[in-house]
């Protein structure tokens, strides 16, 4: 579909074309009919209208989009990506939590008493992985999954037989370790549902109730010491944690060297952070937010939570960094947020799930598609909206992202991972839009010769760059990092400005300081 104005009443004389192939123009709309969709009334001060047209076959990569009516025509360059693939994969399974294994090439499911193993490479399903020691426990239902930083287990939630497992990936049948961890006080139902890998040999287990309570729940967070035989569930020590109540979501970043909280029903909605070189402090800040999902970038500069109705990006500081949002043109009616935000591995990009209508109480959901907006975190401007083949597998109760996370990304952000009604669906981008995510250092002389160290998304070999408006070299060192010298520069802020080949160009303001 195109907004636009311009385009006439009927489909006579319009014709559209994408990368140079005729689309068929199914309809035009105007905005009596678009209105109520895009939350526009009579005060709308353009005569907007949509064109629906299905997509002609096109190779993979950027495309242009050229409209002609009897008004005029116009061509919006680049501005629609046919990607590479896109693909289910169907396997029986009431999955809960995804999570990528960069070192294995391999993605994990967890389904109500097993994980299932999905290789990257071959695109097959591999033999589950069971709960230790004896396989599935009753009344199993697990949760959430982490990988310790150096890939040597999986650690796996089991909210129903209130356990955490302890599993080598690359090991057998009963290879592991169970953890007793028991519940929380005063709730009908409880165990742990989410769980945080550290560098510092510790898992955090965030555990949650549900039914009715009789108190808060000021236990919910616990750290586990893996090098303790056995390991047991602790509760967190740290002096700042004792005043926060509530089931906290938490998540690690790559090298488990910082864990961000979010604690969903505390008073004040606090977010916290630990990091391995103070381990026996935890950072805390008054949010004043209700959180309801949280993921971490790989890099660990930046975290993402839910809050209420939108979506926020806070940085290592927890200091709100920016709060993405939809402008009238781009929004999704009935659009349903599904819990699994994602961060790009630099922190540059934001991926938001959602669903274009009410969750389904049972698959398969007829007529509701599922699909993922990419936006740059620094701005939140939209940069690519993605739909999958099937929806998400979000069922009614699955209302936030202690109860499930339906997508994930790849150490590149060109894949793209989702659980869905038959099973799983990748797919894989042609194009992973431009962006930055962080930028060491930020600081240094005016009279250049700095070594920076850009970290973001879809770079390439003959990226360039500008620094205050003035050419820098350029080394690339891979799709998410590049290296330059900046030149002389005045004093103060300076801009960044990187361009690709195809002339998609990405700026950030004070990006750096000369000085």
């Amino acid at each position: 579909m195109h907004l636009g104005i311009g385009f006439g009443a009927s489909t006579n004389n319009l014709s559209v074309t994408i990368g140079g192939a005729t689309a068929t123009v199914q309809k035009v709309e105007s905005v009596p009919s678009l209105a109520g969709a895009l939350s526009l009334d009579s005060t709308y001060p353009f005569s907007l209208e949509r064109i629906t047209v299905p997509t002609p076959p096109g190779p993979p990569g950027k495309a242009g989009i050229s409209i002609t009516a009897s008004s005029g025509n116009t061509t919006a360059a680049n501005s629609f990506q046919y990607l590479k693939a896109s693909a289910a994969f169907p396997h029986a399974g009431l999955y809960k939590f995804l999570l990528n294994d960069p070192q294995r090439q391999q993605l994990y499911l967890s389904a109500t008493d097993h994980v299932d193993v999905f290789d990257r490479t071959s695109q097959t399903f591999q033999s589950p992985i069971e709960p230790p020691p004896n396989g599935p426990p009753p009344g199993a239902a697990l949760r959430g999954l982490a990988l310790t930083p150096d890939g040597s287990q999986l650690i796996v939630a089991d909210f129903g037989a209130q356990s955490v497992y302890l599993i080598s990936p690359d090991g057998k049948a009963n290879n592991g370790a169970q953890v007793p961890v028991g519940g929380v006080a005063g709730y009908a139902n409880s165990g742990p549902a989410r769980v945080a890998a550290t560098g510092d040999s510790t898992v955090f287990v965030g555990l949650t109730g549900e039914g009715n309570s009789t108190g808060g729940c000021n236990s919910c967070l616990g750290q586990m010491n893996l090098t303790a035989s056995p390991p047991t569930l602790q509760p967190a020590p740290q002096p700042e944690v004792k005043s926060l109540t509530g089931a906290p979501l938490l998540q690690s970043d790559s090298s488990g060297d910082s864990v961000y909280l979010a604690f969903a029903t505390a008073p004040g909605g606090p977010v916290a952070q630990w990091t391995a070189a103070t381990p026996n402090d935890f950072t805390v800040s008054s949010a004043n937010d209700s959180a309801s999902d949280l993921t971490t970038s790989a890099d660990g500069t930046l975290f993402a939570m839910r809050s209420d109705n939108s979506t926020e990006i806070r940085g290592s500081d927890l200091v709100l960094q920016s709060t993405p949002v939809s402008v009238a043109l781009e929004s999704v009616p009935d659009r349903v947020a599904v819990p699994g935000i994602a961060l790009h591995p630099s922190g540059a990009l934001l991926l938001d799930p959602f669903l274009d209508g009410p969750p389904p109480s049972a698959p398969p959901a007829q007529g509701i598609r599922g699909g993922v907006d990419i936006r740059d975190a620094n701005s939140g401007r939209l940069r690519l909206r993605v739909y999958l083949p099937e929806p998400f597998a979000m069922l009614s109760p699955d209302v936030d992202g202690l109860h499930g996370c339906f997508l994930t990304t790849d150490e590149n952000g060109e894949y793209l991972f989702a659980l869905t009604t038959s099973g799983l669906t990748v797919l894989q981008l042609a194009d992973v839009p431009l962006g930055i995510g962080s930028i060491s250092p930020s600081s240094g002389a005016a009279g250049g010769g700095t070594s920076v160290t850009i970290r973001g998304s879809g770079f390439q070999p003959a990226t360039k760059a500008t620094l205050g408006g003035k050419s820098a070299s350029v080394s690339f060192k891979d799709m998410n990092t590049l290296l330059i010298a900046t030149p002389t520069l005045v004093a103060g802020p300076q801009q960044l400005t990187l361009t690709n080949p195809d002339g998609e160009s990405f700026s950030l303001d004070a990006a750096f300081v000369a000085q």
